[in-house]
């Protein structure tokens, strides 16, 4: 099951039951407008339909740690990457087309009162970032061809 998070806080199930996931993960990704829709997350939860209605919060709390998530505008957001290692750690990753990793952070991304440096390659449309959301879907990963640039501070 594919939970969708809302501004860190609405969750739903992310289902084709009004329209197929790839456009709903469009549709989404396209009323993100830095105010009352800033962020959009989602991650795998390996449960039925009667464990997330029982208690989403748990659900969560216990699947919630790895995810894709983007913030911003629809015009520009930043898609980012939390996952577990083969160490057992999280790491956390900013996702970009292919790029030098080396380059300067010559753009920022404003997600609410946050201004955070990015490189051109990092900056996605709604457009650009709903086929990196479908395949994360669908395989839990980015597609390749995407850079992952490691936080360390996150």
């Amino acid at each position: 099951m594919i939970i969708m998070k809302t501004n860190g806080s609405i969750s739903t199930v992310l289902n084709d039951t009004f329209r197929p996931v790839p456009d709903q993960l469009r549709r989404s990704l396209g009323l993100l407008d830095n105010d009352d829709q800033f962020a959009l997350l989602v991650f795998l939860a390996p449960i039925d339909d009667q464990t997330w209605r029982a208690g989403p919060q748990t659900v969560i709390d216990e699947y919630g740690d790895s995810y894709l998530q983007a913030g911003g505008t629809a015009e520009k957001m930043s898609v980012e990457l939390r996952r577990r290692e083969d160490d057992g750690d999280y790491r956390f990753f900013i996702v970009g087309r292919d790029h030098d990793l080396a380059e300067p952070l010559t753009e920022t991304i404003d997600v609410q009162a946050a201004h955070e440096p990015r490189h051109p390659a990092e900056l996605f449309t709604a457009d650009e970032a709903a086929p990196v959301f479908a395949y994360y879907v669908e395989h839990q990963a980015v597609p390749e061809g995407y850079t992952l640039r490691l936080v360390a501070d996150m």
